[in-house]
C-alpha cells in the first residue's frame, strides 16, 4: 500500500479513538440537568374531601352551626417571566371551596395567591415570597426556606423541608417509601412518598391573619379563640423530574382557648387527588425531560469511533501482515512464481526442469565422443 494511504489511515485511526473517548466521557462532562419547562400543561393539584367539616367562621350570614359538605382544595402553580435557565417566577394559588354551592363567591372558603422565585432544578424558593390573602390589603412578605412547588430533579430518599401555607413555614417531609403507578404506556413507574407530620401549632402566635383569632360564644360569654393547625400530608413525587403527582392530607384547623380547650372547628379536611388527576400529572412528569439527551449521542460517538478505528487499524497493518506471511512461504518464493529469468532482483535463476535438461544434453554429448 502506498505510504500516503497509510498516513491517512493513521490519522483516521486517531480520529476514531478520539470519537470513542469523547462518547465515553460525554455523560460525565456535560450536565444532565434540564430546567423544568415554563409551559407545563397540568398545573393544578386538586384535593377532594366529600365530607369535610365546616365551622361557623366559614359560614355566611353569621350562621353558627357546623355542617358537613364536599370541599375541594386546589394548588395551582404557574411559572413565567422573568426567567433564566436556573430560575423562574412562580405563582401559587391556594383555594378552598365547597363543591355543593353553585355561586362562586358563596362557595369560596379561602383563597391566597403567592408569588416567589423558584430554582428550576432544585425546586428551592429563593428569597421572600409575597402573599395576597386579604382583599384590598397590601401583600405580606413571607420567607420560604425550602420546597413547595416541586422537589429537586433526581429526588433523593431523604427528608426535605416542605412549606405549609397555613403555618407559613416549612415542616420536615420525611421519605417513607415507594409506590408503583402505571403510566399511559402501561408501564410501572416508581414514585417516592414523603410524609409531613404537623404538630398542633398556635397559628395566631406566628403571624396576624384574617381568621387566626375569633370570638366564640360559650354559654353567653364570648371567649377568644386561637387557630390551631395540625395533621399530616403525604406527597407523591416522580423522582427523575421532581414533579408532584399526587397529594393526600388530613388537616384539622380548630379554635382553642388559652388553656388549649377546643372551642369550635374552622375546617376539618381529609382530601386527596383523584385517580384521573394523578394520571395526568404522571403523564406530564414522564413527558417532561429531567435530563439532557447525552446518552444517545454518547453511544453513537462510541460506536462510530470503534468502527472507524477498526477499519483504519486494518488498513494500517494489512501490508505488513502480507509481507510477514510471504516470509513464511515454504516454497521460498515470497508469493512470486519464478519460472526462469529473474525473481524480481535482476538476477537469473534456473528452475529444476531447466537444470535437468542441461544435464541431459551434456550426458548425450559425452556418449557421442566415447
Amino acid at each position: 500500500m502506498k505510504r500516503k494511504s497509510r498516513i491517512i489511515a493513521v490519522f483516521t485511526l486517531l480520529a476514531g479513538v478520539a470519537m470513542f473517548t469523547t462518547g465515553l466521557l460525554l455523560p460525565k462532562v456535560v450536565s444532565k440537568d434540564k430546567p423544568i419547562p415554563l409551559n407545563l400543561a397540568a398545573t393544578t393539584l386538586t384535593l377532594t374531601d366529600p365530607a369535610a367539616t365546616i365551622g361557623p367562621a366559614f359560614r355566611p350570614n353569621g350562621k353558627e352551626e357546623t355542617i358537613t359538605a364536599p370541599v375541594n382544595r386546589q394548588f395551582n402553580i404557574s411559572l413565567g417571566q422573568p426567567a433564566t435557565e436556573e430560575t423562574a417566577s412562580a405563582r401559587m394559588g391556594v383555594s378552598t371551596a365547597r363543591t355543593d354551592v353553585k355561586d362562586d363567591l358563596q362557595s369560596l372558603l379561602s383563597a391566597e395567591v403567592w408569588s416567589f422565585t423558584i430554582d428550576r432544578l432544585t425546586g428551592d424558593a429563593e428569597g421572600d415570597a409575597k402573599v395576597q390573602d386579604t382583599p384590598a390589603a397590601p401583600p405580606a412578605e413571607v420567607p420560604i426556606d425550602g420546597l413547595w412547588a416541586k422537589f429537586p430533579q433526581w429526588t433523593e430518599q431523604k427528608t426535605y423541608p416542605y412549606f405549609d401555607a397555613t403555618l407559613r413555614r416549612t415542616v420536615p417531609a420525611e421519605f417513607k417509601g415507594t409506590v408503583n403507578r402505571v403510566n399511559s404506556q402501561g408501564q410501572d413507574v416508581e414514585l417516592y412518598v414523603f410524609r409531613q407530620e404537623i404538630e398542633p401549632t398556635n397559628v395566631a402566635k406566628l403571624y396576624n391573619g384574617f381568621r387566626n383569632k375569633t370570638a366564640v360564644d360559650q354559654d353567653g360569654t364570648l371567649v377568644e379563640g386561637y387557630l390551631f393547625h395540625s395533621g399530616w400530608r403525604e406527597i407523591l413525587v416522580e423522582p427523575r423530574t421532581g414533579l408532584m403527582v399526587g397529594v393526600e392530607e388530613k388537616i384539622d384547623d380548630v379554635y382553642r382557648d388559652r388553656d388549649g380547650k377546643e372551642l369550635q372547628p374552622l375546617l376539618r379536611f381529609h382530601g386527596k387527588t383523584r385517580q384521573g388527576i394523578q394520571e395526568a400529572m404522571l403523564t406530564q412528569a414522564m413527558d417532561t425531560s429531567g435530563q439532557r439527551e447525552t446518552t444517545k449521542v454518547s453511544v453513537v460517538l462510541m460506536v462510530a469511533g470503534v468502527i472507524i478505528a477498526a477499519i483504519s487499524l486494518f488498513v494500517v497493518l494489512w501490508p505488513r501482515k502480507k509481507r510477514a506471511n510471504g516470509a513464511d512461504d515454504p516454497d521460498g518464493t515470497d508469493g512470486t512464481d519464478v519460472i526462469g529469468g529473474t525473481d524480481g532482483t535482476g538476477e537469473e535463476h534456473e528452475t529444476q526442469d531447466t537444470k535437468d535438461a542441461h544435464d541431459s544434453e551434456r550426458g548425450g554429448a559425452g556418449d557421442g565422443r566415447a
